[in-house]
């Protein structure tokens, strides 16, 4: 079973990634910090929990972070309504995203975030959805779910600012001359929740420690 992109995916990647990369320094500044943190070229089972203040944050990690020619798939789970037709499905899929029904209780796609984490590289928003002023949201109980049944290789924090002043919700174009921040801090030690129950209350501790280290991160940007 391929655990990969591919040729034709990576070169795809390369050129989407390389192309936007350009576009964010030519256009803006943008500041990376904790770069010894980031996964190195062929790393799996590695989960990515960052804050969501706009459109732009996945591309902002992938730019960042993942590698141009990586013998690893890194995924993203996005809201359904990205692959509401033909175009965005076929776009979304290249770039390794799969769908998640935002509010809801997704089994299916919990299991699909669990099986991902055994080959591939993930990144999860856990508040859900956008905050639209900058504080942090609570985390979804479905991602502490997701850690505690999967118990990836490395949890990874990151947390980005300045993404909101480039392309505010609702605009089509982005703004220039802005300065976007992103920080990758230390893998989590989260050993201690997978010696718990399975049950709701040890899912919503980890999230919480999780949105806590996230938050500790976006207070240094």
């Amino acid at each position: 079973m391929r655990t990969g992109p591919g040729v034709l995916t990576n070169l795809f990647h390369f050129i989407v990634l390389s192309f936007l990369d350009l576009l964010f320094r030519a256009l803006n500044r943008i500041q990376v910090r904790g770069r010894e943190n980031i996964p190195q070229l062929g790393e799996r089972g590695i989960l990515i929990v960052s804050n969501h203040i706009s459109s732009l944050d996945p591309f902002l990690i992938g730019i960042t972070a993942m590698p141009r020619l990586s013998p690893v798939w890194w995924r993203a789970a996005a809201k359904e309504e990205l692959f509401s037709n033909f175009l965005s499905r076929m776009v979304m899929r290249l770039i390794g995203a799969f769908p998640v029904r935002r509010g809801q209780h997704d089994e299916k796609s919990m299991e699909r975030m669990i099986q991902s984490l055994k080959t591939d590289v993930l990144v999860v928003f856990p508040e859900g959805t956008w905050s639209t002023n900058g504080q942090l949201l609570p985390g979804r109980l479905g991602v502490g779910r997701v850690i505690r049944k999967s118990r990836p290789t490395r949890v990874l924090p990151v947390a980005v600012k300045g993404t909101d002043e480039i392309l505010p919700r609702g605009h089509m174009l982005p703004r220039i001359g802005q300065h976007a921040r992103i920080i990758y801090g230390p893998p989590m030690d989260l050993e201690r929740f997978y010696l718990q129950p399975d049950t709701p209350e040890t899912a919503r501790e980890i999230v919480e420690a999780v949105m806590a280290e996230i938050r500790r991160l976006y207070s240094q940007l």
